[in-house]
């Protein structure tokens, strides 16, 4: 038996690996087209890739923080102690808003845990399954509790309403496109590797089928959502937004929030999240001999629609 080898046959085998890639991701990404709240159509990768996508990111952004709070000294070891408690305190309150809200969230995210990084700036991140992270600079400028609330609302919003998920589809495609692309031509392995990272970073913005604004907008809503039910307007959480941003240091975290005051003040309507079903009910005619007076109206705040 004679054994192909040389260029043309590691062309083939390039070619071959490329094509189980390509099958691959096409079994793992079928099915997974779902609606964000307000009923813009994305595509998520399943549950448990997305996990290990989005966990990865949110290392490598927290390892890419190199600064670190000076150690704690006597009356400031308690404020962080304090601090600590309160975001446990304030995420079991969000936590439990959420699932009330929609009780079909808990099947997908079981839990939210929430912890506060040792990082000197301000910031916050998450992962797809329900990880939020406080960095521990937010308190460099002076916040009442409705903004912290907010701040994890925030990334909570982005775990809801599946931005993670988009963002590792969109991983999943750039780096098939390059597998595809890249090694029938049997490209260098640098030139393979910086063009494979080029890639996956522009395809997790362009491929996710929506800017960075409208994902932030979402986000937004059902944030506003959860503080509502907690008790917190949306003017009570702009006026104090408005005065948080004015102490923030300059990074790319900070303008978002900054925009997020900017656009609350400039609504001056509530933000109500119930966008997602667009379609007015059907209202059925009263069966013969019942009595067309409608039940009384519901109290409270309707159920939170972030499936």
């Amino acid at each position: 038996m004679t054994t192909a080898c040389g260029p043309r046959a590691s062309r083939r085998a390039a070619s071959a690996a490329s094509l189980v890639v390509a099958l691959a991701a096409g079994i793992a990404l079928s099915g997974c087209a779902s609606t964000a709240p307000g009923g813009r159509a994305q595509l998520a990768a399943p549950a448990a890739i997305s996990s290990v996508y989005s966990t990865i990111d949110l290392n490598l952004q927290l390892a890419a923080i190199s600064t670190q709070p000076p150690p704690c000294q006597g009356s400031q070891c308690q404020a962080d102690k304090g601090f600590e408690r309160q975001v446990a305190r304030l995420g079991s309150r969000l936590s439990a808003a959420a699932h009330e809200a929609d009780p079909e969230l808990r099947k997908r995210i079981p839990e939210f845990r929430f912890a506060v990084a040792e990082k000197a700036e301000n910031g916050s991140a998450s992962n797809s399954s329900g990880s939020i992270v406080i960095y521990r600079g937010v308190r460099r400028a002076a916040m009442d509790e409705q903004v912290l609330a907010y701040l994890m609302a925030l990334e909570m919003g982005h775990v809801i309403a599946r931005h993670h998920d988009e963002r590792s589809a969109a991983g999943m495609i750039s780096s098939l496109l390059v597998h595809l692309l890249l090694a029938p031509a049997n490209l260098a392995r640098g030139v393979t590797f910086l063009a494979s990272s080029a890639a996956s970073a522009m395809g997790k913005d362009l491929v996710a089928g929506s800017d960075p604004s409208q994902r932030l907008d979402e986000a937004d809503r059902i944030a506003l959502d959860l503080l509502d039910r907690l008790g917190w307007s949306r003017d009570e959480v702009a006026e104090s937004l408005a005065v948080y941003v004015k102490g923030l240091d300059d990074n790319t975290w900070s303008r978002l929030v900054r925009n997020a005051a900017e656009r609350m003040e400039r609504q001056a309507a509530p933000i109500d999240l119930a966008l997602a079903d667009v379609t007015p009910p059907t209202v059925l005619p009263p069966a013969s001999g019942e009595s067309a007076t409608s039940d009384p109206p519901r109290t409270g705040p309707d159920p939170l629609p972030i499936r």
